[in-house]
Parts: structure tokens; sequence; C-alpha cells
């Protein structure tokens, strides 16, 4: 299936304090690693190999908004949210309100940046692709589900998908 002509295309760069975050963690797991293979401990090799590895599986790379989806393309698989679907898109100007009110239910809540599953005392459960807490920008759909979702281009985005929305 051949892309729409009109597209935004934008990746997921990540703030400094989620590259520190993500660091540490890579670098705790790398030493678990290596001390295991040291002590000759093969499930903890294996184990701390997982720990290292499954969740950069989730990491969003690159958004891609055309005139019918918005699509969140990871290493494993992609969202896909049809611009039928949205309800509204805003920028999101104050995110210290929407990450101090969030729990994480299911995700990441720093390594690699906000990704899975949340919820938050306003908006109910919603999912999270955020890799820049100051570039964010929020998706309702009409059957109730919030994104949020981060990008260098929102202010594009929200304004393209605003237009397209019906």
């Amino acid at each position: 299936m051949k892309d729409d002509a009109t597209k935004i295309t934008s990746l997921f760069p990540m703030s400094t304090l989620i590259i520190i975050i993500t660091t540490l963690y890579n670098l705790l797991i790398l030493s678990m690693v290596y001390n295991a293979f040291r002590s000759s401990i093969i499930v903890l090799e294996i184990i701390s190999l997982v720990f290292l590895i499954s969740p950069s599986f989730f990491i969003p790379l690159r958004l891609v908004v055309t005139e019918k989806s918005l699509r969140i393309w990871r290493p494993i698989g992609k969202v896909e949210i049809s611009l039928e679907d949205i309800k509204s898109c805003t920028i999101i100007g104050d995110s210290r309100s929407i990450f101090d009110k969030t729990i994480r239910t299911f995700g990441s809540g720093g390594l690699y940046g906000f990704i899975g599953h949340f919820k938050h005392d306003k908006y109910g459960k919603m999912r999270m692709f955020v890799t820049h807490t100051k570039q964010c920008f929020l998706l309702r759909l009409k059957d109730e589900q919030h994104f949020i979702i981060s990008s260098p281009k929102r202010e594009e985005i929200v304004e393209f998908i605003s237009q397209h929305i019906k």
C-alpha cells in the first residue's frame, strides 16, 4: 500500500533526562551481565540480557501523519490511528500537570521514554509514546481513548490533524 502524498514525518528524539535514565539502566544491566559471565551463572546471564534488550523493542522510532492516519513505528510493530477516529488534537502546554498526576499501569516510566499504558486523574486510561516531555500533544479519540505523543513537530502535526478530522 502506497503512503499518501501529503504527510508529516517526525522522529522521536529523547530528552536529556530520558537519555540519562536509559544510560544508567543499561550500565546497571551490563554490569550484571558482566558479573554473571564472570561467575558462570547462565540463568542470571539470560535474565539480564532479556532485561537489557526487551524494553528497546517498544521504543517509538518514527511518527508518520497522513491525511488518513497517524502511525507510530516501533522495532516490533506499529500503532496506527485513523484520523476518522480522532475527536480532537491539542498541544499540551504544561506537561508537568500531565506527568505529575499520571500512574503507570503497564509500560516504561522513564526508560527509553514514557511508553505504554498509564492512568491520569483527568483523562483516565491513556497510552503514551513520549520521549521528550516538553514536546507533547494529546489525541482524544471518539471512543474516549487518549494518546499522548511527543514530537519536535507537534505544532505542525496538531494543525494538520485538526484540519483533516471531521
